[in-house]
């Protein structure tokens, strides 16, 4: 139905453009929703909804964070969007939220933190900042969906760092 407007996610997007905060996590809250479907997503991605969303991973405003967390979880699975949001460095700014008391905020950060990982530099980036001791912690959320996401993050750093060592053993014992 979102595609009957013409011009509508292209409209959507461009409201990322904004500097008024509520209609910034209000559009956020916007794309996560049309992000769902794989057309949309596609059609958002195609205007530059990601340069436009890792463009506002500095914000202060936990409303903001949390509608923005939950639209980059949903921007992640097209294409090549997992891995342009760690070249635009938006990766480590999203896991200094994990430090917020907001429930929102880190239902949301937790869920993003989980589709970014499934791109291997974006693992080895959430680690650097520190994201494991936010993960052990919010498995033990009361949020089911919480507690799976932090989990699969976990999951997917583990299984790159098998692999990395199992790299490392192999060229030791090859040369």
């Amino acid at each position: 139905m979102v595609r009957a407007f013409v011009g509508g996610l292209e409209l959507t997007v461009s409201l990322l453009e904004s500097t008024n905060t509520e209609v910034l996590s209000a559009v956020c809250a916007t794309i996560a929703e049309i992000a769902t479907d794989p057309e949309n997503l596609g059609i958002l991605s195609d205007h530059g909804v990601v340069d436009q969303l890792a463009h506002l991973v500095s914000t202060e405003d936990e409303d903001l964070r949390a509608n923005l967390t939950l639209a980059i979880a949903h921007c992640c699975e097209w294409g090549e969007n997992n891995a342009k949001f760690g070249e635009l460095n938006a990766v480590a700014p999203l896991i200094n939220y994990m430090t917020s008391k907001n429930r929102k905020v880190l239902r949301g950060v937790c869920i993003a933190a989980y589709h970014l990982s499934k791109e291997p530099t974006n693992c080895i980036t959430m680690h650097s900042a520190g994201v494991i001791k936010h993960v052990l912690r919010l498995v033990g959320s009361e949020d089911p969906e919480v507690q799976i996401a932090a989990a699969s993050t976990i999951r997917n750093i583990r299984k790159l760092a098998l692999t990395a060592e199992k790299l490392h053993f192999k060229e030791m014992y090859v040369s």
